[in-house]
C-alpha cells in the first residue's frame, strides 16, 4: 500500500512459528535463499550496525546501505537510511511479526518517510518499492512454510 508518507506490504499470514520466521528474517547471510528483492545482505544483529544490501527494484541489482535502528526479538526489526540533517528523504523500514498461534504468525513491513523529497520519491519509486516489499513478504512466507513442514 502506498500512502503520502509510507509504503507497506500487505499484511500476510505465515503458517510457521514466529520464532522460525524471526530466525529467517535476521539470518542476513541466507537472504539469497528466499528474498528476490534483497538477495544479498550482510550485518551484525545489533542496533547501529550497517546492513549492506543488494536490492532489485526491477532494473537490476544495486548496492544499498542502511543502519539497524530497532531489534525486538520475535517481534520487530527496523533499519533506516543514514538520515543526515538536510537530506531530502529520511526513511525507516520496520518489519513486524505478530504471533497468531504456536504454528502461525503475521508479517508486515512498513517504510515511513519524512522530508521535502518524499512526494517526488513516492511518485517516482513508490510502486517499485511496494512491489519489492511484497516480493520479499511472499518469499519469506513460502520459505518459512517449507521449513515448518
Amino acid at each position: 500500500m502506498i500512502g503520502k508518507d509510507k509504503i507497506s506490504t500487505d499484511e500476510i499470514r505465515i503458517e510457521a512459528p514466529v520464532e522460525l520466521v524471526w530466525k529467517i528474517l535476521v539470518d542476513f547471510e541466507n537472504y539469497g535463499k528466499w528474498n528476490k528483492f534483497c538477495p544479498q545482505a550482510t550485518a551484525k544483529l545489533e542496533v547501529g550496525s550497517p546492513i549492506h544490501m543488494v536490492l532489485n527494484f526491477g532494473n537490476g541489482p544495486q548496492p544499498w546501505v542502511e543502519y539497524i535502528s530497532h531489534i525486538e526479538p520475535n517481534k520487530a526489526i527496523a533499519w533506516r537510511m543514514e538520515n543526515k540533517p538536510g537530506d531530502p528523504v529520511h526513511a525507516v523500514r520496520t518489519q513486524t511479526l505478530t504471533k497468531l498461534s504456536e504454528t502461525s504468525c503475521s508479517y508486515l513491513s512498513v517504510d515511513e518517510f519524512s522530508g521535502e523529497g518524499v512526494p517526488q520519491m513516492i511518485a517516482e519509486s513508490g510502486q517499485a518499492v511496494e512491489d519489492g516489499f511484497n516480493v520479499c513478504a511472499q518469499g519469506l512466507k513460502q520459505y518459512a512454510e517449507q521449513l515448518a513442514i
